[in-house]
């Protein structure tokens, strides 16, 4: 595991007790989610897990494994409306096929999938202390969460496609959210974590929403992790719309400039509600020069993407 006992921040710190579960009290639209996102080249693929809960206790979870890899049909174990009582917590989380065990305090982690045709046992150790949107001067958007952290880490097990096995040894990401999502607010997001190797890990959710555009992220490199200032994006898409190349220039809070490009491979459509889409897209990539794997989710209001689409055909 990357040494973080040495890295500087130039961010604030998060209490490691936002690892686990969170008491929501607020209005209708209150949850709390984490995904662990994986992408894997090699296998052609990318996989993830996702679990939620909302203010009255019911959960869900999907273990998705999709690209080449797999074939033209992505293998997705899905449940939701499941009871989970309020003491549970995401050190013993068993939602269907996904059970998390986070051991709060916001290092590491195992992930395990056991489903029909694939399954996944995993370690997370964190690369990085995780960011907090919540740490930005103008805090996390209202309408996305009381606050979410993003953080890279080091994933190591196996992976089982079919009958099949594989051994895994790269990095991944995850994220932890809490309070209210409105998936009406936000016109448009590129949510991206990209990592070429431990010690060098970006991540930044650019949104279009109200009217604005809001920015969230960090660059850790050279034994220092700072917020992400500003950044330059430019990609290109397919005609269905799905991501085909990304080149990210980001400049963080300690004047460093950090270049990113990728590649995508394999993508995956999450409709977590009717009015939203969520690409979710696995890439190869290079940070400054160095090779890495990365992660990229555009998120689509449904209308207005079956709008462009049918303007294209």
């Amino acid at each position: 595991m990357q040494d973080m006992t040495g890295l500087r921040s130039a961010i604030a710190a998060l209490d490691p007790a936002n690892d686990g579960r969170h008491k929501l009290e607020g209005g209708p639209l209150e949850r709390e989610s984490i995904p662990y996102v994986i992408s894997l080249p090699e296998l052609d693929l990318g996989t993830f897990i996702y679990t939620w809960v909302d203010r009255d206790g019911v959960a869900g979870s999907v273990f998705v494994a999709y690209g080449p890899g797999v074939g033209n049909e992505p293998i997705v174990e899905a449940i939701d409306n499941v009871r989970m009582p309020a003491e549970r917590n995401f050190d013993d989380w068993r939602v269907g096929k996904v059970h998390l065990q986070q051991n709060l305090d916001l290092r590491t982690g195992r992930l395990r999938v056991d489903g029909e045709r694939a399954g996944l046992d995993l370690s997370f150790e964190a690369c990085h202390p995780a960011y907090a949107y919540g740490s930005h001067k103008d805090g996390c958007p209202d309408w996305f969460a009381t606050n979410r952290l993003e953080q890279a880490g080091r994933i190591r097990g196996t992976l089982r496609i079919g009958d099949k096995v594989h051994q895994v040894d790269t990095t991944g990401a995850r994220d932890h959210s809490w309070g209210t999502r409105d998936w009406q607010v936000p016109q448009h997001w590129k949510w991206v974590h990209a990592q070429a190797g431990e010690d060098l890990c970006v991540h930044f959710c650019e949104i279009y929403e109200r009217g604005r555009i809001e920015l969230r992220g960090y660059v850790s490199r050279d034994g220092l992790i700072a917020e992400v200032d500003s950044v330059q994006v430019a990609f290109t898409h397919d005609g269905q719309y799905l991501q085909k190349r990304i080149q990210a220039e980001l400049t963080d809070s300690a004047g460093r400039k950090t270049r990113l490009s990728g590649d995508f491979f394999a993508h995956f459509p999450l409709i977590p509600g009717p009015h939203t889409t969520l690409y979710e897209s696995s890439m190869t990539c290079e940070i400054d020069g160095r090779p890495g794997v990365g992660w990229a989710e555009f998120m689509w209001p449904t209308e207005y993407l079956a709008y462009l689409r049918s303007r294209k055909a």
